[in-house]
């Protein structure tokens, strides 16, 4: 057939008045800019036709992994491939016999292919990646940093294949020079292995992924994670600032993730106030009366006094001088009232820790810290919760005859001044 059409073309040459000696090599030009119109036409065609079937085969299935396929375009970039095989055999057919002319054309055309290859590749990649995105896993593991490793290797093997194309060595001896500079291609590409090191490592131990709340003072992250990619993170700040951090960072410095928290559904409440240590007393019986008015404390404070009662009398303690034997305080009935109004709170959990507890005394007074999980992560609820508890406990301090520590303020010392005692 090939044969053919080059005597047609040749006798149309000598018809036309154009007779030389390289006639046979005009002719296969001839032929081959026919050839590659035609490659042009088969592409085009090949890709409605592609994009044709995969409609007819979207119809049937609706697989979301095919819609992607059809997105990316991994049908259309199918037709390369016979347009680039006919531009090859033609090649084969008609230039054997100049062997420069051959040569160059069959290095661009496997070019070409190559490049067609990675295009095809990189299409099912980004459809896979898209629909991998799409379900339950999408949202707890990126693909995207791992995505852009596959694509960095393949255009990575595609320009070790061109070159060697191109100045005509055997890969072997390539990859031998690339050994040699290896220390120079490392430093190159010192972030793209790093990250790839850094995403692998996140994705496979689901240390962070998109949607996480994270905090990272070296880099002044303290927000939501929007993006991991092979080189970079990004972070949105809670004040919609964009933060954006190399990828290995999130691996090789300190990250608090607070994704346990949002898993949970809870957040801890961890704050103290301080008590005026000055403030503290053993409880007198008006004391104890006063108190057994304060809801949650009657039961106990009758079932300590026994359980005191008890152990002062087993132990023949003079009880006349009050430091002797047990006693209570309005400390510790302020922290067992603490106690169970924090039990009978609606919005804490019962499920998480939860107390009142003394902590060591300071310069500032005794720490009563409350340590308890709100049933909620909403920021604005959680502040709610946590103010209105704290609001309660500092009304409430006075009535057990304590004082908040405080630091005179200006007006405390225009107060002693002028003869005014301060509380």
């Amino acid at each position: 057939m090939i044969k053919e059409i080059e005597l047609f073309i040749l006798s149309w040459l000598k018809s036309t008045g154009f007779y030389a000696p390289d006639n046979h090599f005009l002719a296969d030009v001839i032929l081959f800019v026919i050839t590659l119109l035609a490659a042009y036409g088969l592409f085009y065609g090949g890709q409605w036709l592609a994009t044709l079937i995969a409609k007819k085969i979207l119809s049937k299935t609706g697989s979301l992994f095919n819609i992607e396929l059809l997105r990316k375009k991994f049908f259309r970039r199918l037709a390369y491939l016979p347009a680039l095989i006919l531009v090859n055999i033609i090649n084969g057919l008609l230039f054997t016999p100049y062997p420069m002319l051959h040569k160059w054309l069959s290095i661009t055309i496997s070019i070409a292919f190559m490049l067609a290859v990675i295009h095809i590749i990189s299409a099912f990649l980004n459809a896979a990646n898209n629909t991998y995105n799409a379900t339950r896993y999408g949202g707890q593991n990126s693909m995207k940093s791992l995505i852009q490793a596959a694509h960095t290797i393949l255009y990575c093997i595609a320009a070790i294949f061109i070159i060697s194309l191109l100045l005509g060595l055997e890969l072997k001896t390539l990859f031998t020079a690339l050994g040699a500079a290896s220390a120079v291609l490392m430093l190159v590409f010192k972030d793209s292995i790093l990250g790839l090191v850094g995403g692998v490592q996140l994705s496979a131990n689901r240390m962070v992924r998109p949607g996480d709340w994270i905090e990272m003072p070296s880099a002044d992250a303290d927000g939501t994670v929007l993006e991991i990619s092979l080189i970079t993170a990004k972070i949105r700040n809670w004040d919609n600032t964009i933060v954006t951090i190399p990828t290995y960072n999130l691996i090789s410095q300190p990250v608090k993730n607070w994704r346990g928290m949002s898993e949970a559904g809870v957040r801890r409440i961890k704050r103290s106030i301080f008590i005026d240590m000055t403030s503290v007393l053993f409880c007198t019986d008006e004391m104890l009366e006063r108190y057994r008015k304060i809801q949650f404390l009657d039961t106990y404070i009758e079932q300590k006094q026994a359980e005191i009662a008890a152990f002062n009398t087993a132990k023949h303690i003079d009880i006349s001088t009050g430091i002797n034997g047990r006693r209570q305080t309005n400390l510790g009935i302020f922290r067992a009232y603490l106690q169970r109004y924090l039990e009978q709170h609606p919005q804490l959990s019962r499920d998480f820790t939860l107390m009142a507890r003394q902590l060591q005394p300071t310069n500032s007074g005794i720490p009563i810290e409350i340590y308890v999980f709100a049933t909620t992560t909403e920021w604005v609820k959680y502040e709610a919760i946590q103010s209105d508890i704290f609001d309660h406990i500092i009304a409430a301090i006075p009535y057990f005859n304590l004082r908040i520590f405080q630091n005179p303020s200006w007006n405390d010392y225009q107060l002693m001044s002028s003869g005014i005692p301060v509380n």
